[in-house]
């Protein structure tokens, strides 16, 4: 995603040194701040087992904190984006 000029918020690998957009308000500067992993989550996952072939599929709700931090996303691109984040 760095590579599309779009890192994932919270990847200390390839998304640098956090840079909020420049209209950001407070709330959002602060929530990202605090954001301590990678905001990379799949809700749901589906696969062939290798040896079986079995279909296999896992179910994994959003985690609360990535909730939270599209919520804030959202109300701060309403309030002071002129651009979607």
């Amino acid at each position: 995603m760095a590579y599309l000029n779009h890192p994932l918020v919270g990847d200390p690998l390839y998304g640098g040194k956090a840079k909020p957009p420049r209209q950001a308000g407070d709330d959002l500067v602060q929530t990202l701040r605090q954001f301590k992993r990678q905001a990379l989550h799949a809700v749901m996952l589906r696969l062939d087992h290798p040896i079986t072939g079995e279909k296999m599929e896992w179910h994994a709700p959003v985690p609360d904190d990535m909730v939270a931090l599209a919520e804030h996303l959202r109300i701060d691109q309403a309030e002071n984006g002129e651009e979607e984040y």
